[in-house]
């Protein structure tokens, strides 16, 4: 499983049930809560608008170039042909 400090540049997108959603910085989020899996943090987040705890939906968003995120998939961008 992902934890917040392998990635800790990036940041978390986090949209509730009731339609509220949020872009926080994982590094923020390992401030409060260490270095805890993501799911975890799933688990762990209280909506501010409708006050649910546990019910949203989260994303790992990759702050950086694309050429970049690719490195931490073990894909290789395409080389121009010519």
């Amino acid at each position: 499983m992902t934890t917040l400090y392998s990635i800790e540049q990036n940041h978390l997108s986090v949209e509730c049930k009731c339609g509220h959603v949020a872009l926080i910085p994982v590094s923020e989020i390992a401030e409060v809560f260490g270095n805890i899996e993501v799911d975890a943090v799933q688990r762990a987040l209280r909506c501010r608008r409708c006050k649910s705890k546990g019910m949203a939906k989260v994303m790992i968003i990759y702050v950086g170039g694309s050429g970049e995120a690719l490195w931490g998939t073990g894909t290789q961008p395409e080389k121009p042909q010519g």
